[in-house]
């Protein structure tokens, strides 16, 4: 979440440099916010850093008073111990299909974390409190019938090229997003609940629901904003083709300039210094690093023994192997050289499994998905691969508030799988051993890419082919997976979904995404009752309401079966180079691991012990493993409480 601030009229220009491209580029082309590819730069000029002196006050100018609207103070959410500079590696499996923050393919992991570094939207939420917080908007309005919103924009804030933001760029954003060119039917979903925003001023924009919903204002508060003068005039196909490797100017404290976009390879942050809240106290201690970089390395293990190296400098631990088994032997670890760490918080968990295409047979039959969910041995494996790192799933909304606990749990169970399967017609073996029906063997392609799944994958192939199911596993690499996923080319795909601190079954289990292609209805999911529910939740402004609807439709996708559900991780499991600092909580109370490119920093002087250690093979302090800071908060508010 990024945050304004707010200061005094001044009209003193501000100049601050931009370097573009040596190869033609000029200075309105503001192709990555200010691209540095060459040693030419342009000076540019930023007039009346405070606001526009000719847009009155009333209509959001300079000496804009607030009385009639909402904001919020904002509390410093960083450490003051926090030092900026330096730079921070980690890496990436594969080069993205594209770079774009909008459109068909934009939701990978890389482009949500661009997105959330370099653009801002309206509002943000805060991620301890889950309250609205200033964005680019520093107040806004909700009618007393919660379906009109306006918002005042910061006056002081300025894209990367130096132009002003405005509201105009708030109705280009939506207006892109609703164009059907931009092949985003979810996009459309949800922002097709409000009619077109109007620019009432320079720095007002309005926007009016066509219905009630709680959910609107979240959504176009949360809308990520791009620049009217370079997205305003072009289709939402032109979008898809121009930037489909660069980025727009950009309104946050990162910025990605075209010559550290290095396809194939790798895609490097920079922290802007002419960013308008560097001076202000919310984000004090937040956006430290001078470089975050992003490197692609494709295999797995080899990715983790660059960070063991220390050709890495921070690493998400996705095998549960390297954490339990191997890692406490590794001499930088014993040495603290190396730390790893375990930062339980409330970040929601998303569903992991084997999404299944409910729209073609034999997967049409919920009969037999429960009894693919019967031959899937998660327990054993947890154990004998896993080292008990992992709980298995049995929600949608697994582990947190949201899960329906009345979801009867479905563990490994051959002779259930068997009778499942002759209920839905699959009761005679062909001379190959395989179930046969109507002359068509049962035969399933499970479309897959993590070599780390590998293992598993094989388990549950055997466990099937056991009872009569082949399962024929289909290695892809990402990109093509994705495509084919979104293109609703598969049978059976092993994924795993990040998930939303306000859940939206809309664009997961709605019935009118489940024939259409680019969206997240990923297996053809279609339920009246759900439908109904969907309806429902909009209108509930309570988050009680919001937990009941949500179970009840956790409970009916539950037994509809549309994923195989593996298992989640209940914390955020990292090995890092011990030369960072960070806040004692670790990590935000709802954000994943992610958050360490926002909160973390380079510490000299851990900087400096770490290169005498490793120089003459001491040893350093190591910190304790586990970090319960969130956990401590919740049992200290409960004893007060008491």
């Amino acid at each position: 979440m990024k945050f304004c601030g707010s200061s005094k009229l001044n009209r003193l220009y501000v100049i601050f440099l931009v370097a573009l491209t040596t190869s033609g580029c000029s200075s309105d082309s503001s192709t990555n916010g200010g691209a540095a590819d060459g040693k030419k730069t342009v000076k540019v000029v930023v007039e009346f850093p405070d606001g526009d002196p000719s847009v009155p006050p009333e209509q959001g100018g300079p000496g804009f008073s607030g009385e009639g609207w909402e904001t919020a103070e904002v509390e410093p959410m960083g450490d003051s111990r926090a030092i900026p500079g330096g730079r921070i590696r980690c890496h990436i499996r594969e080069w993205p299909g594209n770079l774009r923050m909008a459109g068909t393919g934009y939701n990978t992991w890389l482009n949500y974390t661009v997105r959330d570094l370099c653009y801002e939207s309206l509002l943000g939420l805060h991620p301890n409190t889950l309250e609205h917080i200033p964005g680019l908007a520093t107040h806004w309005q909700i009618s007393e019938d919660k379906t009109r919103f306006a918002f005042r924009l910061n006056p002081r804030a300025h894209w990367s090229d130096g132009k002003p933001i405005v509201a105009d760029d708030v109705v280009a954003s939506w207006k892109l997003r609703m164009d059907k060119t931009l092949l985003d039917p979810s996009a459309q979903l949800v922002y097709g609940k409000l009619h077109e925003p109007i620019a009432k001023s320079k720095y007002i924009v309005e926007v009016t629901a066509k219905t009630k919903n709680w959910r609107n204002f979240l959504y176009f508060g949360g809308m990520s904003i791009f620049p009217a003068h370079e997205i305003g005039s072009i289709t939402g196909k032109e979008y898809l083709d121009k930037y489909n490797y660069k980025y727009t100017a950009v309104s946050g404290p990162y910025v990605v300039h075209s010559h550290d976009i290095v396809i194939g390879k790798s895609i490097t942050l920079s922290r802007r210094d002419d960013y308008r809240s560097n001076d202000d106290p919310a984000i004090r201690g937040l956006y430290n690093f001078k470089k975050i970089q992003f490197v692609v390395v494709a295999d797995p293990q080899t990715a983790y023994e660059k960070a063991c190296k220390g050709e890495l400098d921070y690493f998400f631990i996705r095998k549960a192997e390297w954490w339990a088994k191997d890692l406490p032997k590794r001499s930088a670890v014993e040495k603290g050289w190396l730390l790893r760490q375990k930062i339980f918080n409330d970040a929601p968990n998303g569903v992991s499994g084997f999404a299944l295409n409910t729209r073609k047979p034999p997967l049409d039959n919920v009969d037999l998905r429960r009894a693919l969910q019967h031959l899937y041995d998660r327990e054993t494996l947890i154990a004998k691969l896993a080292y008990n790192e992992y709980v298995p799933t049995d929600s949608y909304w697994p582990g947190g508030e949201y899960e329906n606990a009345d979801n009867e749990p479905i563990r490994y169970d051959p002779g259930k799988a068997v009778e499942l399967l002759s209920k839905s017609g699959w009761s005679k073996r062909g001379p190959d051993g395989f179930l046969v029906k109507d002359g068509k063997r049962l035969s399933i392609t499970l479309t897959w890419y993590s070599p780390l799944m590998e293992k598993y994958l094989t388990s549950f192939k055997e466990s099937c082919a056991n009872v009569g199911v082949e399962i024929d596993l289909d290695r892809s690499n990402p990109e093509t997976m994705w495509k084919n996923m979104m293109e609703r080319k598969f049978q059976m795909v092993a994924i795993g979904w990040g998930a939303l601190v306000f859940p939206n079954p809309e664009t997961s289990y709605h019935s009118r995404l489940a024939d259409k292609n680019d969206n997240n209805n990923l297996t053809g999911f279609k339920s009246e009752r759900v439908d109904e529910l969907c309806d429902q939740y909009d209108l509930a402004f309570s988050q009680e309401e919001r937990r009941k609807i949500i179970r009840e439709v956790d409970a009916i996708v539950y037994k509809q079966q549309p994923y195989i559900l593996s298992w989640y991780q209940p914390c955020q499991r990292v090995m890092y180079w011990n030369k960072f600092g960070m806040p004692d909580y670790g990590f935000r109370r709802t954000l994943e691991w992610e958050d360490a490119f926002a909160t973390w920093w380079i510490d000299p002087e851990k900087q400096k012990a770490l290169n005498a250690a490793r120089k003459n093979k001491t040893t350093l302090p190591i910190p304790a493993t586990e970090t319960h800071f969130w956990d401590q908060q919740k049992d200290a508010t409960a004893s007060t409480a008491e």
